[in-house]
């Protein structure tokens, strides 16, 4: 588990470590099983990375997926070692080279990156390529500086969407809990639900017993409109944490509460509907119609109206039309719904699934056709 700080560290040294490689020009060479699982692109690669004397880095083997000013440069040391933080394991690797193969014994590449991850640069030229291979979001640049650490922070599991930022990840054991009210519960994965381990106050030792690894976003089992999150650590130099919850809202059903009325006399039907929206995404958009001021509703399936619930949303989700089939209805459809009273309204179900979807109905336009 890993808390992101914006401190800066500095690299360790090779003093204790393993020699992996000397005088490495062009080769590939694997680590040995760094101890603990570390998964990158959904892969446990606790056994498959690899470095390469032209500064680079692979997670799954010899694939370049993190470049640390890879270009045909020489690494004259690489060393790996099994370390401790704050009761975590970590994996550090160093790389001692330079920028060109012919200049063994001058060392201005230099940099190390413990696992999970962080990239210390001690020295770096800055004359090759900076980046990594960025599970989901594609090749991402680095902006990497001597004397500056940079933490690769994932934003979905097992090692996808990371994001890259100055400072370090703090390696600790973190332990979850809810108080919800006055009762502590913790997730249980067998009834994927919160439940009580006792009631308040909170000690170290009921995290230690029963506190969740990870924080779990699900509220099945809560009962309190607003649950308070705890956080434990045995480390003393955990940084204030930051939660942050995206929420996606529920679907709705929006109605009009007022009919259109076209009750002139040279107007004689509706020719068509256009519609200016903005969507983005998954989003869903259905769309009914009543012509009894909301008393009853229907919707055009191709080739007559159906009724609609409009008490029953998934009805409407269903059996409502598309933004395309509103439009594509012609004058001689609209004609076929009767308008004795000469007034139409409408409603539309909307549902969006992720955070990042857009739905926005900016407008409604009926047009008319004229005597």
């Amino acid at each position: 588990m890993g808390i992101y700080t914006a401190a800066v560290i500095s690299p360790k040294g090779n003093s204790g470590m393993t020699l992996l490689s000397s005088h490495n020009d062009d080769s590939t060479v694997s680590f040995p099983d760094i101890g603990f699982d570390f998964f990158y692109n959904g892969t446990n690669c606790r056994t498959a990375i690899s470095v390469s004397g032209n500064s680079w880095v692979g997670f799954t083997g010899a694939a370049e997926q993190l470049k640390i000013n890879r270009r045909d440069a020489g690494a004259d040391n690489i060393y790996y070692a099994k370390e401790t933080v704050n009761c975590r394991p970590t994996f550090r690797i160093r790389w001692e080279g330079h920028q060109s193969y012919s200049s063994w014994g001058t060392l201005d590449l230099v940099w190390e990156l413990i696992l999970f991850m962080v990239l210390v640069i001690d020295k770096i030229p800055n004359t090759g390529t900076n980046s990594f291979a960025n599970p989901v979001l594609g090749t991402t640049a680095l902006t990497l500086e001597n004397s500056k650490s940079y933490a690769f922070i994932p934003g979905q599991e097992q090692g996808k969407a990371y994001t890259v930022k100055e400072g370090s990840y703090i390696q600790t054991d973190i332990k979850y809990l809810i108080a919800d009210g006055s009762d502590i519960k913790h997730w249980d994965t067998v009834s994927e639900s919160y439940v009580k381990i006792s009631e308040l106050p909170l000690t170290a030792e009921k995290f230690q017993t029963y506190g969740d690894d990870i924080c779990h976003k699900e509220r099945t089992g809560l009962v309190s409109s607003s649950p308070v999150l705890k956080i434990w650590s045995p480390s003393e130099e955990l940084p204030a944490p930051k939660i942050t919850q995206t929420i996606v809202p529920k679907p709705i059903i929006v109605r009009m509460l007022e009919d259109v009325s076209f009750s002139e006399a040279y107007i004689q039907d509706i020719a068509n509907v256009v519609l200016t929206m903005d969507s983005i995404g998954s989003g869903i958009i259905a769309f009914i119609v009543s012509t009894d001021s909301g008393v009853s509703w229907k919707a055009w399936n191709g080739s007559s109206w159906i009724l609609v619930d409009i008490t029953n949303m998934q009805d409407v989700k269903s059996k409502g039309m598309s933004a395309a089939e509103l439009q594509g209805i012609t004058e001689a459809q609209w004609t076929s719904l009767g308008f004795s009273d000469k007034k139409i309204r409408f409603a539309w179900y909307m549902e969006v699934s992720s955070s990042t979807d857009i739905l926005k109905l900016k407008e409604l336009r009926i047009n008319y056709n004229v005597i």
